[in-house]
């Protein structure tokens, strides 16, 4: 039984009871079958800004939920510059009624260079961490205008019912790190393991040449949104935080590594 159904051309049923635990209760995973759904094929009443790459449902102790995410980039102006926006909704779905509890919208507005603002579908999750049957969407999302390849603004969002978000914001892992030539090896700041200012200044006095700008690449600025939250709030964002950085830091690697053409020896081997 899937606990996060990806909706199709209609609604399907998603959670047969509601899950209690104090781990993740659904989770929607970073794979083809989340992306690119149509408007058309949303209950009526849902409101989508920009082009939808993913809707969810799943029950909790309110009823049945449903998150939509969508993106926009335009084209460029007379002018040269270029927009983008990111737009995501919660709606409760109380019979033929869609309900919003909440919604994000961010955008970059006439950027000169580069505009640019995308979803990391790994980081859309829903928990239940108090097993209560109290549900917390998280989103997370890369945000930047700029011409070269640089780290981007990432945020990573957790809303709780229709008042409560809880924020972390910093810097992702693109262009962290780039391939020497001559060492024959990748160059640049680790990621960070921790993202206190002592943390991130103790990582930057052994890697003087990368700069003292704070955050550093992979790291958020502060953790001031969950002076009042529950603990389990930011433990959870904490990890997935650091996972989803795991992850971009893999792929940019590998990106920046050379492939290693076969030898002869090999190329002729059985």
């Amino acid at each position: 039984m899937n606990s996060v159904q990806r909706l199709g051309g209609q609604w399907r049923p998603v959670l047969m009871g509601l899950l209690m635990s104090a781990a993740c209760v659904t989770t929607a995973c970073a794979d083809d079958a989340v992306a690119l759904t149509t408007v058309v094929q949303l209950p009526e009443g849902v409101e989508v800004r920009g082009k939808e790459v993913a809707a969810y449902t799943w029950d909790d102790r309110q009823g049945k939920n449903l998150l939509v995410l969508a993106e926009q980039i335009s084209e460029r102006e007379d002018d040269g510059t270029q927009s983008a926006f990111v737009y995501a909704a919660q709606y409760l779905i109380d019979g033929d009624r869609p309900k919003r509890m909440w919604m994000l919208y961010d955008d970059v507005q006439h950027c000169e260079f580069d505009a640019a603002l995308r979803f990391d579908m790994a980081a859309t999750k829903v928990t239940d961490l108090a097993g209560d049957g109290t549900t917390q969407a998280t989103v997370g999302y890369t945000r930047t205008c700029t011409s070269d390849v640089s780290p981007n603004e990432f945020k990573l969002i957790m809303h709780v019912g229709k008042a409560q978000k809880y924020r972390l914001r910093g810097v992702d892992r693109v262009g962290a790190a780039w391939w020497d030539e001559e060492a024959g090896a990748l160059r640049g700041m680790p990621l960070p393991r921790d993202c206190s200012v002592a943390g991130q200044q103790a990582l930057v006095s052994q890697y003087k040449e990368q700069g003292t700008e704070l955050p550093l690449p992979g790291c958020y600025s502060d953790e001031k949104d969950f002076a009042k939250a529950p603990e389990a709030y930011l433990t959870f964002m904490r990890q997935h935080w650091f996972a989803l950085m795991q992850k971009q830091d893999a792929e940019w690697g590998q990106a920046q590594t050379p492939s290693q053409e076969p030898t002869e020896d090999e190329e002729s081997a059985p």
